[in-house]
């Protein structure tokens, strides 16, 4: 038979199963169009598994289509796998799309959410497009996926979409291969989909302008509660203080940052500065806040992030969103939720904002399948640097840098996310929250039947935390799992960002955080660990102060101030620098320090950034983690690089020489930006003082920076730029964050490495 070339070439039939994000991206019809150039016959369909292609044609043909299929395949595709068969040819006559399968082992990758697209917008902008207006536009290239899917493969009748019958319109398109609509799971327009309504708080609804109506009242100073993606946003005017006071008060949060959403990248770049590589993650598929300096002179109420100088901004991902900043903008977009309790996500939690909080709702009748927060970044330098990771990246997986059984990883305590295992990939939940919550432990533990389900995943291995009280920890010892792993908390933070760089050598592991238990029974924080993904030696680590009262102590930074003072200087310093704290509970605090009731002693790096803020006034009491740390940071003069005094020894790195330092600074009224910035270059120093000493002894030069102190991108930065000036290989988070959101995927690669 000839082929393509006019030569005899002889015609096979080969079927291939394309594996990785390959549903609901428009990859059936692409490879429809793709078949149909080369002159191929056969067939694609959804599968379990993936994508199955059966196609008829010469060796030169097929080995083109599938160099196409690589390099050519849609934007928000990613293949990971293409494996083969071939058998003799069939006889197909045309090249078709045909019925999806349903049964057999599910491995089929789910997308996360995708941001409107360029093309969906116009649509909804063009009074002459039949989708003018209409809040749920979509098609191929963008729109909900991991919020609605409810089964694999991906298909209409797995979605929370399936109530909706399209009309003949919508029909056409979802059938038609050429349209961008063709099999877009989620396609409807105003005539059959979903639709929203005003509601007032007292239950009466408004179907008339919804949109206008929640505009109006956003204009006049009140609080909205939006339906979104993947659960509800409360929503102010960005530019109105007393709004926004009412809404700190109502929710509860009255200093931490809030959310900002803007109209478009031109307005952003009024209030914030912005970088390219910023702008990049602003106008991405997964659209997250993007943590941006601000610019002075804004319109921005200074109540947003009253203690920093940063806005987390972020655009429109959806219709609803475009459509109503296109009304009024910028607003406050927040987490529709209490506390810390999981966002709202469907009108039988409703109550729970709408009343106490806000003074009205825009809600939609599409069921979300799934609660899914926004994801929070920062650019740090040309890489991503995580604070929560959830809408848009999950349930994208992570490559691990082995294999091995199905492995689920409980997580921490605080900023909770799970881990489940499947080959070499590792799937990483959104963010489920602090699970002393009780709403949002039962999250947790549907979530994790959910994505298990889902993904068709039953654990054989269970790795936890060593902390017995974290909730997560009794998770895995109380649902009769048959193989757990306990993993130290800090080892779970290096193993963790080893395993997003495919490390597999052992590595010098510098874990700064709050605190984690430690396998010797006390608290850990400071740790310089020798580390592979199998164990760890603890090798250097911060010297250790009482911490009195316990988890008392890090909600009033305070305390640690006075048990530092007490033992690098005295009491009348420390009376004299701590003056909200009164005479008897200072003596109370000194007496449980001195004899050590109720004060375990802690290696915490954080500990000690709470500490020095409290002694220079910056913040003494917290109303969320990190606070004082976050005050800190934000005073400190960049420009200067003077450092203070410590010492390293043994295994204690002594920063005891610095808060002495520290005391006579304030005492000499040095201002708080120089002593901040020197007390940052000081830490650096130490860690790189640290790290070269065991280098020295161990011949390593690969250092691993993980933790939540390393959020902190002014001490990263410091740090990172320290420790390669000492000829060190760095590495940091940039698909996890290096707080307590990273410890999942670290148990469970310990865990695999252990078991394989």
């Amino acid at each position: 038979m000839n082929g393509s070339n006019g030569s005899l070439e002889t015609i096979s039939c080969i079927r291939l199963l394309i594996k990785g994000a390959v549903q609901g991206v428009g990859f059936r019809p692409f490879v429809y169009r793709l078949a149909v150039e080369l002159k191929l016959n056969g067939n694609v369909r959804n599968s379990p598994g993936g994508v199955v292609v059966e196609i008829e044609g010469t060796t030169g043909q097929t080995a083109e289509f599938i160099r196409r299929c690589e390099t050519e395949a849609p934007p928000n595709a990613s293949i990971h796998s293409i494996s083969r068969l071939e058998f003799d040819p069939v006889g197909y006559d045309h090249f078709e799309i045909i019925e999806s399968e349903s049964d057999g082992f599910r491995t089929a990758l789910i997308l996360p959410d995708i941001a409107t697209c360029k093309d969906c917008i116009n649509d909804i902008t063009n009074a002459a497009d039949r989708r003018h207006g209409y809040p749920f536009t979509n098609c191929t290239n963008c729109g909900p996926r991991f919020s609605i899917i409810e089964g694999i493969p991906y298909d209409r009748p797995k979605t929370s979409m399936k109530k909706f019958d399209m009309c003949d319109r919508c029909s056409d398109e979802y059938g038609n291969v050429e349209d961008r609509r063709f099999h877009a799971q989620p396609n409807a327009c105003a005539k059959c989909g979903p639709g929203i309504t005003f509601l007032h708080t007292d239950g009466q609804e408004t179907r008339e302008a919804p949109l206008a109506c929640a505009a109006e009242q956003l204009r006049c100073g009140r609080i909205m509660a939006i339906k979104g993606l993947g659960g509800y946003h409360l929503c102010c005017d960005a530019t109105n203080d007393d709004a926004i006071d009412r809404l700190r008060a109502r929710k509860n949060r009255p200093a931490k940052a809030l959310a900002v959403m803007f109209r478009d990248i031109a307005e952003i770049e009024l209030d914030c500065i912005l970088s390219d590589a910023e702008r990049k993650e602003l106008e991405s598929p997964a659209c997250p806040i993007t943590v941006l300096h601000a610019k002075e002179g804004g319109k921005l109420s200074p109540l947003i992030a009253p203690d920093t100088n940063d806005i987390g901004a972020f655009l429109p991902y959806t219709p609803l969103h475009h459509l109503l900043l296109s009304k009024i903008s910028p607003l406050v977009m927040t987490s529709g939720n209490l506390a810390d309790e999981p966002i709202v996500s469907d009108e039988r939690e409703l109550s729970r904002i709408l009343g106490p909080i806000a003074d009205a709702a825009v809600v939609h009748d599409r069921p979300i399948a799934r609660k899914c927060d926004d994801s929070v970044l920062r650019v740090f330098g040309s890489q991503r640097l995580f604070i929560r990771r959830s809408r848009g990246y999950v349930p994208s997986c992570i490559k691990l840098p082995m294999s091995g059984p199905v492995v689920l990883g409980c997580g921490a305590e605080l900023k909770n996310s799970f881990c489940l295992t499947r080959d070499n990939m590792a799937f990483v939940s959104q963010h489920i929250g602090d699970l002393s919550d009780h709403k949002s432990y039962e999250f947790f533990k549907r979530e994790i039947e959910d994505l298990s389900t889902l993904f068709d995943l039953a654990p054989t291995v269970v790795a936890h935390d060593l902390h017995p009280d974290y909730l997560s920890t009794r998770y895995a010892l109380e649902n009769d799992f048959e193989n757990t792993v306990a993993v130290q908390h800090h080892h779970a933070h290096i193993a963790a960002c080893m395993a997003e760089h495919g490390l597999l050598d052992k590595v010098i592991g510098v874990a700064f955080d709050g605190m984690g238990l430690g396998d010797d029974g006390t608290l850990w924080g400071g740790e310089f660990l020798v580390a592979d993904l199998v164990g760890y030696e603890r090798i250097r680590h911060l010297k250790k102060y009482a911490q009195p009262g316990g988890d008392q102590a890090t909600a009033s930074p305070e305390r640690m101030a006075l048990s530092y003072l007490l033992t690098e200087s005295d009491y009348a310093t420390a009376k004299r620098l701590l003056p909200g704290i009164d005479e008897n509970e200072l003596a109370t605090l000194c007496q449980m320090i001195t004899n050590g009731f109720r004060s375990p002693l802690t290696s915490s790096a954080g500990r000690l950034f709470d500490a020095v803020s409290a002694m220079l006034g910056v913040c003494r009491r917290t109303s969320y983690e990190g606070q004082a740390a976050i005050r800190l940071q934000a005073v400190a003069n960049r420009r200067v690089t003077e450092l203070y005094d410590f010492n390293l020894d043994g295994e204690a790195l002594d920063f005891g020489p610095m808060i002495r330092e520290i005391v006579l600074d304030i005492a000499d009224g040095t201002g708080i930006d120089r002593i901040s910035a020197m007390f940052h270059n000081t830490v650096a120093a130490g860690i790189g003082e640290a790290c070269e000493s065991i280098a020295a002894e161990r011949n390593m030069k690969q250092v691993i920076l993980s933790g939540g102190v390393f959020q902190n991108e002014f001490l990263l930065g410091l740090a990172s730029e320290r420790l390669r000036q000492q000829g060190f290989e760095v590495y940091s988070h940039f698909l996890l964050p290096p707080n307590d959101a990273c410890i999942a995927m670290g148990q469970a690669a310990v865990a695999l490495a252990r078991t394989t």
